[in-house]
């Protein structure tokens, strides 16, 4: 698939955008902030501004961190995560209209004069290829964005990509109380004004954790409207990119993870069970993951070396859904084993 070659709907978009950075905002629920948030941006960046929630601020976003921007527009966003990292940080917004990348290049002068430091970059591109290097983020952010491309697992995928281990992304957007017609789809105006390309929440979800997304979280939801005979609406969601069992393989190194509570027991997305305050030996990609966000405060992991296990002489000991190598005959033992090339043989 060549993402890059525009299609009619990603072009009606592009247009509908460029309009909208001439005119005061009109689509997608345009949102407010806090004023000691935004006393550094110019007044009139409010008047193009859009959006369905307010991701930066539920994200946590601290001093000397990497911030993406999807479908960045005039800066806003940049602009609020620019006071937040701080002069030791970074900010990269991404748009793919040129209007758009003008007028936040134009209000950044304001801001860099303002704020005393300049860590914003904007940089032209789509979200589907984002102009971003691989491992290199802490923290994505989009705002009304994802409904709006026609490869939102492609979009997840990369975002997963620029991400460094244990970054996380954070996504405001709109969803619908039920898939949308065909019929209806195809109406390119109504999905550059972020309605039919929602999509059910049960569907969103399920495509995080498909592209290896974990610890997901709903921050924040509102109604939005009713369109179409459809009920719309915002939702704000929290994931991070985490070590898995799943994409590395089980290694026992000896550890013994302990869930600290609320809750009498608890399954992960991985399938353990972790019942309060007992004892559950885990494998090394867990116990990495439980020591950090959002896990941390929930589990003590401990190390206890006689827990560690010898590779096993048959299979590779795999955690379910990957796939194991073939097995090879050792010339020693003739005994089967997992192929020791594998990244999935401990």
């Amino acid at each position: 698939m060549n993402v890059e070659a525009l299609d009619s709907k990603t072009k009606t978009v592009g247009a509908v955008y460029a309009d909208a950075a001439a005119r005061p905002a009109g689509l997608c629920c345009p949102q407010s902030y806090k004023p000691e948030f935004t006393q550094h941006i110019p007044k009139q960046a409010f008047d193009h501004n859009y959006g369905c929630g307010s991701p930066l601020l539920k994200a946590g976003a601290q001093a000397g961190e990497t911030v993406v921007d999807l479908g960045s527009g005039v800066g806003i966003d940049c602009f609020v995560a620019a006071r937040l990292v701080g002069p030791t940080g970074k900010v990269i917004g991404v748009d793919m209209t040129d209007a758009m990348l003008a007028q936040a290049q134009k209000f950044n002068k304001m801001v860099v004069s303002e704020l005393g430091f300049d860590v914003v970059e904007f940089r032209k591109g789509i979200i589907e290829k984002i102009p971003v290097d691989d491992n290199s983020v802490d923290l994505v952010i989009s705002n009304c964005v994802l409904n709006l491309s026609l490869h939102q697992d492609v979009v997840m995928k990369e975002i997963h990509r620029i991400l460094r281990p244990g970054g996380r992304l954070v996504i405001s957007d709109i969803v619908v109380d039920r898939e949308i017609a065909d019929a209806d789809r195809a109406n390119e105006q109504l999905w550059a004004e972020c309605y039919t390309g929602a999509i059910p929440i049960n569907k969103l979800v399920s495509t995080y954790e498909s592209l290896g997304f974990l610890g997901l979280t709903q921050l924040d939801e509102s109604t939005w409207e009713k369109v179409a005979g459809y009920d719309f609406g915002s939702i704000t969601l929290r994931a991070y990119k985490l070590p898995s069992s799943r994409v590395s393989g089980c290694v026992y190194g000896g550890h013994a993870a302990i869930y600290l509570g609320p809750y009498a027991s608890v399954k992960d997305e991985e399938d353990h069970d972790f019942v309060r305050f007992a004892p559950t030996e885990v494998c090394d990609a867990t116990a990495a993951r439980l020591r950090m966000h959002p896990y941390t405060e929930q589990f003590l992991v401990l190390d206890i070396p006689a827990l560690a296990k010898a590779a096993p002489l048959s299979g590779c000991g795999c955690a379910p859904g990957v796939v194991c190598p073939p097995a090879v005959e050792t010339a020693a033992s003739k005994t089967a084993c997992c192929d020791t090339a594998s990244s999935c043989c401990p």
